[in-house]
């Protein structure tokens, strides 16, 4: 499944929630992953930090949660955010990658399914995480970490794939989230173009964005 010659890396679509599967598919993927992304016409990193600046200033301490080769930092810088960003990954030939693009303050490894993370609560004005949750099940867990490292009056935005976002309820889970008071407000998306150009997505499976206000 995850042979080096597949080169539409097909076990994306499966999207396994197995966390040593997925940093073994990630690890090996790291020497070509910028360029097949930027293949597939990947759009998400820009768009979300287009997103993010609506809501957050551009002097922010942000963490960017799974922040693979640092694609989403380099979108972040882009855009003119120039404060601090941690980034964290599962894999750790990612953290690497990302690391030489000099974006981060700082980079961590860590799993989004052994929670809470090492670190402390408040501690940044806005955290992204692009592309990540497909691998995570928790959403109400994870979304409650992430509104616990984000200050009261923060931004917390995260994408997820249009077809988990149905199957997981994962609107539901946000409404309860606000109703329960972790979120002051959210803002979703309508689906958009996620992976144009690899063939197992298209125009079939897309991504919706939802910015989160920390209450």
């Amino acid at each position: 499944m995850h042979d080096s010659e597949d080169a539409n890396h097909h076990w994306l679509k499966q999207g396994s929630t197995e966390s040593e599967e997925v940093r073994h598919s990630y690890d090996d993927w790291v020497d070509s992953y910028d360029e097949d992304l930027a293949g597939w016409d990947y759009r998400a990193p820009a768009e979300a930090a287009a997103m993010l600046r609506e809501t957050v200033p551009p002097t922010a301490t942000i963490l960017d949660m799974g922040c693979g080769t640092g694609l989403t930092g380099r979108a972040l810088r882009e855009a003119g955010f120039t404060g601090a960003i941690d980034g964290t990954d599962l894999s750790p030939a990612s953290l690497d990658a990302a690391r030489r693009r000099g974006v981060y303050r700082e980079l961590r490894p860590a799993n989004l399914q052994e929670l809470p993370l090492a670190r402390p609560d408040d501690g940044y004005d806005a955290l992204i995480c692009i592309g990540v949750l497909t691998y995570v099940p928790d959403s109400d867990g994870v979304l409650r970490e992430f509104a616990r490292l984000v200050r009261p009056g923060g931004t917390v935005l995260v994408t997820q794939r249009d077809d988990l976002f149905a199957a997981r309820d994962f609107g539901g889970v946000i409404e309860r989230l606000r109703a329960a008071g972790i979120f002051a407000a959210a803002t979703l998306t309508e689906p958009r173009p996620y992976l144009p150009l690899n063939p197992d997505f298209g125009a079939e499976t897309l991504v919706i964005f939802a910015r989160l206000t920390v209450a």
